[in-house]
């Protein structure tokens, strides 16, 4: 056997091995579940399930066009959603997509650790403006925009908002930040549940899942990987920091009933 293995480490690096090796990567991202499609990525599948605990308030931070706004509104029809979009732009079309939905609140600035304008690049896609200059990107930023950001625990003040059912982040590498932003709330334990982004731009941002796994923990949540049907709370292990994401979620460990229900298939 140690022969035979000397054999294949020996003729690894070739075009048969290449292929099986592509074919490998491919099937992980689909076992990892690499998909940014809302509807079936298991995104709609944790709404169905934070429907059973009949959440009042969620906070869309990273609205973009709307799209996420508008799943949770049809799938939470009586719950009150603020939807976060800083670039004006977009911002706009946002406003043109919820015009006839009175419960979803448009808030043209972004989430962040502090209060503050800051510039943000832009992209042609409305969906990769970030704060961060993202590298290994196929294109490059074609301008750059001055925007507002606003701390969560000074927005859930001034809107008189005690607690918050479910957050959710998508903000393009400035997941973290969005979190200190937020961190008085979350040790009090005003927020349920959060979602969050992991991928390959945290890369750039130099924030691994290590890095929201103790933040996380400190705070007394419990954190899992987002799958099409269930959502797998697992102990953070280094094999886990591949960047293939997409999406996370911490629930508070108090939750218990938003836990187990998340959990199942």
């Amino acid at each position: 056997m140690s022969t035979l293995k000397k054999i294949f480490k020996k003729n690894s690096h070739n075009a048969l091995f290449k292929g099986l090796a592509g074919f490998g990567r491919a099937l992980n991202r689909l076992y990892e579940n690499r998909n940014h499609d809302i509807y079936s990525n298991g995104e709609l599948t944790v709404l169905k399930k934070i429907l059973k605990i009949n959440p009042s308030i969620i906070i869309d931070g990273g609205a973009n066009v709307g799209d996420y706004s508008l799943m949770v509104s049809r799938t939470i029809p009586e719950c009150k959603i603020y939807a976060f979009e800083p670039v004006k732009s977009t911002f706009n079309k946002l406003m043109e997509n919820i015009r006839e939905y009175s419960w979803i609140h448009p808030i043209m600035t972004g989430l962040f650790k502090e209060n503050c304008s800051l510039e943000i690049n832009l992209f042609t896609a409305d969906e990769h403006s970030s704060l961060y200059d993202i590298q290994g990107l196929p294109e490059k930023s074609n301008q750059k925009q001055t925007i507002k950001l606003i701390r969560g625990d000074d927005f859930m003040i001034e809107k008189n908002i005690d607690s918050i059912d479910f957050l959710k982040l998508d903000i393009e590498g400035a997941e973290y930040d969005a979190l200190l932003g937020f961190e008085n709330c979350i040790k009090s334990g005003k927020v349920k549940a959060i979602q969050f982004e992991y991928g390959y731009i945290n890369i750039t941002t130099k924030k691994l899942l290590i890095d929201f796994y103790n933040f996380f923990e400190k705070n007394n949540y419990i954190v899992g990987k987002i799958f099409p049907k269930k959502v797998e709370f697992r102990k953070y292990n280094f094999i886990y920091e591949d960047f293939i994401g997409p999406n996370f979620i911490a629930v508070k460990k108090s939750e218990t009933k938003l836990i187990e229900l998340l959990s199942k298939n």
